[in-house]
């Protein structure tokens, strides 16, 4: 600049042969784009040199220490069923093997500080900018696939025709949904979607599914606020079943990306997208008949039920095999299980399930997809015949027993002591 001491005066038509906001703002961002790729085709440190931090035994205080090396070779051992004629299964602590699935650094974007909103979409920009090269290179053969990251070296199945087959049984014993035709066509169209969308990716159809799955929990507590801000309707028990309901689904979410359900770009891209639109849908379906919206719910989380049930038919040995992820013994066996308790509709403290393994995690999963059926019926039987819904601890709440003159005289007596007690100051010569 020109008022910098020592500096000659910046000539009129200097500034005029700028290149405009537009032209630095291109030129900045094929910087950005050039550095993407240059990262993004640059060779990744294996994920088999790679170690892995000292985990907690689940059943004693010992750490034990495995690579992340030996935890692919153990998961991929499994996967052939070769674990009992390998010698290299013994030097892996299966206990502390639930590392070995959280390497997935995207998933790590809550030590984002909260920032404007163009300030987080560009940093998601960049993010996803990068995978979406990685991608690319890998489809094309620049780049290759690490094959020791789940969900590649698990070897999990799951078979559409067995998934319809179960869907069809449950129909047939009873189970099946009188939908609106409109939701019936929009639920079929959906499914056929995932089959051919997902075929031979069942960890990554499971996390497509859970992205969505989780959005009509925020549209029906969005709906419930704009009633109540109005002053037309107040239910906050109904928004609190609904907060635990999408607090269960998160954790959902997050086992699955901690098996590595979100790896792909294409796969984030079109579950990101689905949820939006999905949400606003449920807005206004809400809007005009909470019953169906809370029936199209009942809809997808039967699907759930039938999807995660086959699947666990279908890999039960290999499963049985396989240790849990972190995210998920920290929520199937936290102290503090208000939440998991909130969304079922059964008594408080009776339901905790084992979290020893991958069978374990897949089960508790399919048996809370069950519940969520239960309570999105409870939740239409509300919206028909306005049978409230509240939280389960709510129901096993009881009233105190009202207290008699006498107790009352008494406890007054006592409270009037104490006071005299604390406000009495002696003087010189009193005795008590």
């Amino acid at each position: 600049p020109s008022g910098r001491r020592g500096a000659p005066p910046e000539h009129p038509r200097a500034r005029r042969m700028r290149p405009p906001n537009t032209v630095r703002t291109a030129q900045r961002l094929a910087s950005v784009l050039l550095l993407s790729v240059c990262v993004a085709f640059t060779p990744h440190q294996p994920a088999a040199s790679r170690s892995i931090g000292s985990s907690r035994n689940l059943h004693s205080h010992k750490c034990a220490r495995a690579t992340r090396h030996q935890c692919a070779q153990y998961i991929r051992m499994v996967a052939s069923e070769k674990v009992e004629s390998s010698p290299a299964a013994a030097d892996v602590d299966t206990k502390s093997m639930g590392e070995a699935y959280l390497e997935l650094k995207y998933t790590e974007l809550a030590s984002i500080k909260p920032s404007s909103s163009w300030a987080l979409a560009w940093a998601n920009f960049k993010r996803q900018l990068q995978s979406g090269l990685e991608q690319a290179a890998e489809k094309v053969g620049i780049q290759k696939n690490d094959e020791l990251k789940p969900p590649y070296c698990l070897g999990l199945v799951l078979s559409n025709e067995a998934v319809s087959e179960a869907e069809r049984k449950r129909e047939e014993a009873g189970g099946r949904i009188d939908a609106h035709p409109v939701s019936r066509t929009l639920y079929d169209i959906g499914c056929l979607f995932l089959d051919n969308l997902f075929e031979g990716r069942p960890i990554q159809r499971f996390w497509f599914l859970e992205t969505v799955a989780r959005i009509p929990y925020f549209s029906y507590t969005t709906m419930l606020h704009l009633y109540e801000s109005f002053g037309w309707w107040r239910a906050p028990e109904l928004r609190k079943v609904h907060n635990a309901e999408e607090w269960n689904e998160l954790h959902h979410l997050l086992i699955l990306e901690a098996l590595g359900g979100n790896l792909a770009w294409s796969d984030r891209f079109l579950a990101y997208h689905a949820a939006i639109v999905y949400y606003w849908f449920l807005l206004a379906v809400y809007l005009c008949s909470p019953r169906i919206a809370y029936q199209f719910m009942e809809l997808l989380e039967s699907h759930a039920v039938d999807t995660y049930g086959t699947f666990v038919q279908m890999n039960r040995a290999r499963l049985k095999a396989l240790p849990p992820p972190t995210i998920a013994v920290n929520y199937y066996t936290s102290s503090d299980l208000y939440l998991f308790d909130d969304f079922q509709m059964r008594t408080p403290g009776t339901r905790r399930p084992p979290c020893d393994s991958l069978l374990d995690v897949f089960q508790n999963i399919c048996e809370d997809e069950g519940e969520h059926v239960k309570t999105m019926r409870a939740c239409q039987e509300y919206a028909v015949q306005g049978t409230p819904v509240v939280s389960p601890h709510k129901e096993q709440a009881t009233e105190p027993t009202p207290m008699t003159a006498s107790e009352k005289r008494k406890l007054w007596q006592s409270w009037a002591a104490a006071v005299n007690e604390a406000n009495c100051v002696l003087e010189d010569g009193d005795d008590l």
